[in-house]
Parts: C-alpha cells; structure tokens; sequence
C-alpha cells in the first residue's frame, strides 16, 4: 500500500513539474514560450531608429503609430537562402491579398533586416524590387544602430545565432503589431493566421 501511494505522489509531482515548466501545459518548447509570452505581455514595440529601403529614417513606435495600421512583422536577412525565401513568398501573398481586398489603409507588411553590416537602405531596395514589393503595402528596414538591434530582436522574441559561414541560423515568424503599437501575436509564417486575419478584416468592411 506504501509503495502504491508513494507511486501516486511521484506521478503527482512529476505533473505538477511538467505544468510549471510548460506554463500550465500550454507550451512545450521555448520557442512556444516565448510567443506565449509576448501574446500575454503585449510589449510595445521599441522606439529605435529604422532606415527603410528608400534611405528615410522613422522611430518605430512613431512610425507604427503614424500608419495608424496593423503591421505584420518578420526578421530577414537578405544573403539568407532558404528561410528567409519562404517568408518573403509569405508576404508576397499577403501583399497580393491585401491589394486584391482593399485593405492597404488597414494593413502594413515590414521586413525588418537584423544584418545592418551587410543590409544597407540600397541593398534593402534592390531585395524589395526583386520581391515586387509594392512600397505602399510593403516596406524593408533595419536599425540605423547596430547597437539598437538588441532590444529590438528581444522584445521580438528573435533569435540570431551566427553561423560562422557569413550567415545567421535564426527564428522564423510573423509579428503582427497594432496601431498603437503593441505587438498582439506571433504565428508560424506557414500558419495561414495573418491570411484569416485579413478575411477577418474584410469582412469587417
């Protein structure tokens, strides 16, 4: 009988445990926790210094707020050869989706690069034309500071790990950020989530 209740214990505590760690079973990787974090938290986006691929300059959070749009949000690179391809055909399709529903006074798409080094405005305008991104739905930035980067890829919940052959293994996702700002959700870029957001959207017309 002892050895049964001492067995009923340790199954106890080991789900107590594995509730703890996963949050209440609701995530099960860090990756899962850090975007359950921000979904919760809803952090403001950081207020640095962006240059876009026509060489202007905006604060972010000033920037966001004077779209006065939802923005959808990704982290690339542009010598990135595989994953970073998939996410701009991500937003080629949500740009094409936005166009086609009427929604470019509702919606912004940014690709945020995180190799300022490499990524300069020029280098950014040529990536934008080879995308056919539409500058009025679509913009390309990175940080004017390298020095800001950090904060930015940290309330982002990014990851960037060099990878010692001139590139970087990194996180993958789409940010959506609200007009006023604060970033609301963070889904897989092949999730299908910021494609029901804009149904969503144009329903609500």
């Amino acid at each position: 009988m002892k050895t049964v209740v001492a067995s009923v214990i340790l199954v106890l505590l080991g789900i107590g445990s594995a509730a703890y760690i996963t949050e209440g079973f609701e995530v099960v990787t860090s990756e899962q926790a850090r975007r359950l974090d921000i979904s919760r938290r809803q952090p403001v986006v950081p207020d640095v210094r962006l240059i876009d691929q026509s060489g202007h300059a905006h604060r972010f959070g000033e920037w966001v707020q004077e779209q006065n749009k939802f923005v959808i949000v990704d982290f690339i690179y542009t010598n990135c050869q595989l994953l970073c391809r998939a996410l701009g055909s991500e937003f080629q399709q949500l740009q094409r989706n936005i166009i086609e529903r009427g929604l470019q006074s509702r919606v912004h798409l940014l690709s945020i690069s995180f190799d300022p080094e490499h990524d300069s405005y020029a280098v950014l305008g040529k990536y934008a034309d080879h995308l056919l991104a539409d500058p009025d739905v679509w913009t390309f930035a990175t940080v004017d500071k390298a020095s800001e980067l950090d904060v930015l890829l940290q309330t982002f919940g990014v990851t960037v790990i060099p990878d010692q052959q001139g590139g970087f293994q990194h996180n993958a996702a789409l940010i959506r950020v609200s007009p006023t700002g604060k970033l609301l959700r963070v889904t897989n870029y092949d999730s299908g989530d910021q494609l029901q957001f804009l149904n969503e959207l144009a329903g609500s017309n």
